[in-house]
């Protein structure tokens, strides 16, 4: 929690401390209606980031969860305004993602495995809730915008009697250049989380 908090606490300075005009021209954000705050799409949702004192809101006016608001927050400041290219990555191809990999499998990929492996259809469903768009990967799988320019895909393989089933998330090959590879394990985590409990 501690460092959550200070993660969160960094985002909100580096935010404050960055020209708004730049952010919203990078990162495919927009001015709020009244100007004092920057809306960004984030998983199909609208968020509005005060630009008073950086705090994130949710659509239905409700404070944003720590770890969406300090990922938001980091996406606006570091995003590079390079469009997604369509080609997609694993978490191991990340920058220093092979020392990030197992623990990745295990807190953002086997979730969605257990939980979803079995069933695509309810799968899809979910991925929809997300505004996924069905692709053509695994036994089902979805493209989910995360943020305007950094795009994610998700996908299941049923298990057999030869292979467990299993659940994969790769990441645009864009990705680097608009988080870091820490914020895109936590990125990945909290799709897999929207996914379980929607």
């Amino acid at each position: 929690m501690c460092h959550e908090l200070t993660a969160h606490t960094a985002a909100i300075k580096n935010f404050l401390d960055t020209d708004p005009e730049e952010m919203i021209l990078r990162s495919g954000a927009s001015y709020s209606k009244n100007r004092e705050g920057i809306n960004i799409e984030y998983f199909g949702r609208t968020y509005t980031v005060s630009l008073k004192d950086g705090v994130v809101m949710a659509g239905n006016n409700k404070n944003a969860a720590p770890k969406d608001a300090t990922l938001i927050l980091q996406y606006l400041k570091q995003s590079s305004g390079l469009p997604p290219r369509g080609k997609w990555i694993s978490f191991l191809e990340l920058p220093q993602g092979i020392h990030h990999h197992v623990p990745f499998l295990k807190d953002a990929c086997q979730p969605i495995s257990e939980a979803l492996s079995n069933n695509p259809v309810l799968f899809m469903q979910r991925a929809a809730r997300l505004d996924g768009q069905p692709i053509k990967m695994g036994d089902a799988g979805a493209q989910i915008s995360a943020f305007p320019k950094l795009p994610l895909a998700v996908a299941i393989w049923q298990g057999d009697d030869e292979f467990p089933a299993k659940a994969n998330i790769l990441f645009d090959s864009i990705a680097p250049h608009h988080l870091t590879t820490a914020a895109l394990w936590v990125l990945g985590c909290e799709l897999a989380q929207k996914m379980i409990n929607p």
